[in-house]
């Protein structure tokens, strides 16, 4: 009986080996893409009111098969809140504001819902999602007042490492050969609660808000971004889903015989 089990499970690895192979129509190599939009912060500044600014980045992705792949992502933006911009009237008398042009790195593992081919002439959609980790630059920081982990003699100083966990959803469209459109929305999550220079913790040695006043208690600073961007794929199409116009040559074929 465990040979016969045996026996069975090795025809269907080696079926579906086969199978693999038989519908495995392209090779897929790398992605690079371009993309713009817009990015807003959330934290204890201002908490009820999103301010938006300019986001923009790239990323190149090492495609594994296709569903899966590895991405290197850059996007620069501004993180920016002013309390005097809430309804809080707590946030209000604080008036704590600061705005910091940031760069982010981070690695994503994406994975596509549908078989997408680049290129191909049936498999030009997918959602997809994607989930990594990142280190978020603070390129310059431009305003920051009524905050309170800062020293007053150096302004650009933080007191942790700011790691971003980004979490990401979006569609894809193949729009002609290898260039793609897409839209996505990103997540990021961060290890730290000083991103808006403003401590939770009264008690900490850095801590110098005017009048005492703190941050909030429940959680770490987050931000997110929304883009839209286009990309191109390097890959080989073979056997029926190579794109060659999208024209029904069987039936001109048939007239023409006829």
């Amino acid at each position: 009986m465990a040979k016969r089990i045996l026996i069975f499970i090795s025809f269907l690895y080696f079926a579906q080996g086969a199978m693999a192979q038989h519908h495995e129509l392209s090779e897929n190599f790398a992605e690079a893409g371009i993309m713009y939009g817009v990015a807003s912060y959330q934290g204890d500044i201002a908490p009820d009111v999103q301010v938006y600014y300019r986001n923009y980045g790239a990323f190149v992705k090492k495609q594994i098969n296709n569903y899966v792949g590895v991405r290197l992502n850059v996007e620069m933006q501004k993180l920016a809140a002013h309390d005097m911009l809430s309804a809080d009237p707590y946030a209000i008398q604080r008036n704590a504001n600061f705005l910091i042009n940031t760069l982010d790195i981070s690695a994503l593992g994406e994975f596509y819902f549908l078989n997408y081919i680049s290129g191909s002439r049936n498999k030009k959609f997918t959602p997809y999602v994607g989930m990594g980790v990142g280190y978020l630059l603070t390129l310059e920081t431009i305003r920051n007042n009524n905050t309170s982990v800062v020293p007053a003699d150096d302004a650009n100083a933080k007191t942790d490492l700011p790691i971003t966990f980004p979490v990401n959803f979006g569609l894809k469209y193949n729009i002609y050969r290898q260039f793609n459109i897409f839209g996505e929305a990103m997540y990021r999550f961060t290890n730290t609660d000083n991103l808006d220079f403003l401590n939770a913790n009264p008690t900490a040695p850095t801590y110098d808000a005017p009048l005492g006043y703190q941050g909030s208690r429940s959680g770490n600073d987050r931000f997110f971004s929304a883009k839209i961007g286009i990309s191109y794929t390097f890959n080989t199409i073979y056997g029926i889903e190579q794109n060659k116009g999208q024209q029904n040559r069987s039936l001109l074929n048939r007239i023409r015989r006829k």
